[in-house]
């Protein structure tokens, strides 16, 4: 018996686009992407970015955790219905791109995240 397969949801297109949104406002390729993921160990191909981008992958929580760090937000940013981070919605950046459970620091404004989310 072949096991069944669950189609994608709405969150995970909806990550899928919001992160593709993000990284091409930050002039990121798909393949910095990809190498930027893999040194935080969370090991996606180019064309595994590409793909959950586009609805065509899943997105576990792991990812999640990995894009947002990538990208500089916090992981609830990339979620529909989240609130926004002011620091994303202008375009601002955090220095650090580690996983972390201590609120960053924005380099062009200062504001600390709240990870009260």
């Amino acid at each position: 018996m072949e096991p069944t397969r669950h189609p994608l949801g709405d969150t995970t297109r909806h990550v899928g686009r919001t992160v593709r949104d993000l990284r091409e406002r930050q002039g990121t390729s798909t393949t910095v992407m990809a190498q930027r993921l893999t040194a935080l160990g969370r090991r996606i191909s180019q064309s595994g970015v590409t793909r959950l981008e586009t609805g065509q992958r899943r997105i576990d929580v792991d990812d999640l955790v990995a894009l947002a760090a990538v990208l500089g937000v916090h992981a609830a940013a990339l979620l529909p219905s989240a609130p926004a981070d002011p620091c994303a919605a202008g375009e601002h950046a955090y220095d650090s791109c580690e996983i972390s459970t201590r609120p960053r620091t924005c380099n062009d404004c200062g504001h600390t995240e709240d990870l009260e989310v």
